[in-house]
């Protein structure tokens, strides 16, 4: 009985291979007829890896665009486990542009990952399986992301105080708590998001809004049919988004009137 129960609620949430519960979006761009396939994941997590593969698997798109920008692949590619210790990490991290709270948030940032290392969680996995997957389907591939340097002189800029407790939260954060997939929704990581801006406003611009905006512009720019891959708190911005510059072209359209005779 319980078996049977697990398959209703497959089927419930996916149609032909392709989540239905929000995770993956349709974004139909009425200017050139593209049609992106948005996957919002939960960085690092084996399942939103699946879903990635599940989605190329059907959609078979001529583009697979990510959320990253080629600085962040050459660090991706350069990591070393025996750049892992605390004293390395340390002195990266003050050598790092910024000031004194941003050395020290990104030291914290690097922790985190050395964390996640030691549980056998790779923080960007579905960018490593995404890059995998367009090869084997012949997809052209594409970053989208903001330079990551343009995004740290940012956050540098913020107040000391919020760059400084949104690294401690962070650092906080449980692995168990944080990689649970039955626990990351549209609706919980909206509610995540929301704090966030109400909290520290300036490093929810600089982290998500800023970035919701440049990903955006690139993904308006692709032809055919594409999936994107972005993290799930930029979903809902790159949505509102898309459905104004929508709403926006079809007021623009002439209104054609047939004329009898």
């Amino acid at each position: 009985m319980a078996k049977k129960k697990k398959m209703i609620n497959n089927e419930t949430h996916y149609q032909h291979g392709i989540p239905t519960d929000g995770k993956v979006v349709l974004l139909n761009n009425s200017s050139n007829g593209a049609q992106i396939y948005l996957i919002g994941t939960l960085h690092g997590s084996n399942q939103s890896a699946e879903i990635f593969k599940s989605v190329i698997e059907n959609v078979k798109p001529g583009i697979v665009a990510v959320e990253l920008c080629e600085k962040r692949v050459g660090a991706m590619n350069k990591q070393q486990p025996d750049d892992d210790t605390w004293y390395k990490l340390f002195r990266k991290s003050m050598r790092a542009p910024g000031g004194l709270s941003m050395k020290i948030y990104k030291f914290m940032l690097s922790c985190r990952r050395r964390r996640l290392n030691a549980y056998g969680i790779i923080p960007a996995l579905e960018f490593k399986v995404s890059m995998e997957e367009s090869a084997r389907v012949g997809a052209s591939y594409f970053y989208i992301d903001q330079d990551i340097n343009v995004t740290h002189e940012q956050l540098s800029k913020v107040p000391s105080f919020d760059l400084l407790w949104k690294a401690y939260r962070e650092s906080r954060l449980s692995v168990d708590t944080e990689f649970a997939d039955e626990k990351h929704t549209r609706s919980s990581v909206r509610e995540s998001s929301g704090k966030q801006k109400t909290r520290c406003p300036d490093i929810a611009k600089v982290m998500i809004e800023d970035r919701d905006n440049f990903m955006f512009t690139n993904l308006r720019n692709f032809q055919g049919k594409v999936v994107a891959v972005v993290g799930m708190a930029h979903m809902d911005g790159i949505e509102l988004l898309w459905k104004r510059v929508e709403e926006e072209d079809a007021s623009k359209s002439p209104v054609i009137s047939e004329i009898e005779g």
